[in-house]
């Protein structure tokens, strides 16, 4: 029997449910019947105000500044969708868990979509969105490692990631987060059982004309709703509804695709660093400032333990905890791969470059990354979106391995409050 994926989703819908963020929607227009997008938009003053307070509360308590959550679901627990939930197409098709990713499934390959959230215990009902992005950071035979990160508009209107939010997957190379093996499509019966309802015809996303094929499935009290593009297995909608005991829908979530982009990493390939091994903890210590103009800064300090809980050629995982008052928050895992900016460690391939200089620009939310140093006292990436948030993260010349990060962003305009959080690895 399947057990529930590891991963816990309900911090970034604590969020995601507060986002005031305002994004221009992908087209869609469907041949295949499928339920409209409502967006509910919260007044943006007092919501704002209410964002400000919760991401000055819960990201200054999660810390988890490096990574995304990512999770290591048990062995037979169902794969990931971008929105954190189950996708249930194991149970009915099982042969997708031993097949090979299409084509065009690449590493280095990274998927936006739109999402919305509305409902939900947590937000009274009102409704967010925000960008979601999906990083495939390692292919290992018949596993493939992503790593996911969601986007909502700072104070000042620019995208910025949300701290604690997003979730990270080790799954078949045959399903992975956002597409899914064409043979197994191709071969689904169209009609109705007590199981499933398939329904095939032509769609429209991001201005693109797609032959799609619907699944529409309920699983664990979620219903589902997910359409693929029935030539190349590439997941163009999702929708989720988490279902009361009356079956009445008590939050629901809607995913479209946006686009996909090859990153130019400058190094290529390589390996996960020898010092890893499964069993290994290392702990992380500093401290987080709020910064309020005309007030003297109260800055309390943080310890983050980090432990490898898997090791593969290209890939590992990663269990974070925190301790004092952190202790009772649910651990967050993260995946790191050869194919990822801004992770865990760094392969030998990215430690033999000499040089820095920009090293991506992404199109959709606007963040750059850049190597502002690299000499003997380490490897320093910075991530910014320009404005009102920036991350710097400084590697071991010698090892790859994270020595310290330091996370500043604007979390409140109006007061001009700036929190900064600074982490080093302990000797």
């Amino acid at each position: 029997m399947r057990q529930p994926v590891g991963p816990s989703f309900i911090i970034f819908i604590y969020f995601f449910s507060f986002s005031v963020s305002l994004f221009q929607p992908p087209t869609r227009t469907h041949a295949i019947p499928l339920y409209p997008i409502r967006v509910i938009l919260p007044e943006r003053a007092t919501r704002s105000r209410e964002l400000m307070k919760i991401i000055e509360i819960l990201s200054a308590i999660l810390l988890v500044i490096c990574l995304t959550p990512a999770g290591l679901p048990p062995a037979d627990a169902l794969p990931i969708l971008p929105s954190g939930k189950e996708n249930p197409l194991p149970l009915l098709y099982p042969e997708l868990e031993s097949l090979p990713a299409p084509p065009w499934v690449v590493e280095g390959l990274r998927a936006t979509y739109y999402a919305t959230v509305e409902g939900g215990a947590v937000g009274g009902g009102q409704a967010g969105e925000a960008l979601i992005q999906i990083d495939l950071v390692a292919l290992e035979g018949k596993t493939a490692v992503t790593s996911t990160s969601a986007y909502v508009r700072g104070p000042l209107g620019s995208l910025r990631p949300l701290t604690g939010a997003g979730h990270g997957s080790i799954v078949p190379a045959g399903l992975g987060d956002f597409w899914a093996s064409p043979e197994v499509l191709e071969a689904a019966a169209e009609g109705a059982d007590d199981r499933v309802t398939i329904i095939r015809g032509p769609v429209e996303v991001a201005g693109t004309n797609y032959q799609g094929i619907r699944f529409e499935v309920s699983h664990g009290g979620v219903r589902y709703s997910i359409t693929y593009d029935e030539e190349t297995g590439l997941l163009l909608h999702h929708r989720y509804d988490i279902l009361a005991a009356d079956g009445s829908a008590v939050e629901t979530g809607i995913i479209d695709f946006r686009n996909t982009r090859q990153l130019e990493i400058p190094w290529a390939g390589g390996s996960s660093p020898g010092w890893l091994s499964p069993g290994l903890t290392m702990t992380y210590q500093g401290q987080t400032v709020y910064e309020i103009p005309g007030t003297v800064p109260s800055p309390f300090p943080v310890t983050l333990k980090a432990e490898v809980i898997s090791k593969g050629p290209k890939s590992s995982i990663v269990r974070w905890s925190a301790a004092g008052d952190c202790r009772l928050l649910i651990s967050a895992r993260s995946a790191a791969g050869v194919y990822q900016l801004m992770g865990f460690w760094l392969p030998s391939a990215a430690l033999a470059i000499d040089d820095g200089g920009d090293v991506d620009s992404d199109p959709d939310t606007g963040m750059m990354i850049t190597v502002i140093q690299n000499d003997q006292n380490g490897v320093v990436f910075e991530e910014t979106n320009g404005q009102d948030y920036r991350r710097l993260l400084t590697y071991d010349k010698a090892t790859g391995k994270l020595l310290t990060s330091y996370e500043e962003q604007l979390t409140e305009a109006m007061t001009g409050t700036v929190q900064k959080t600074w982490l080093e690895l302990a000797v």
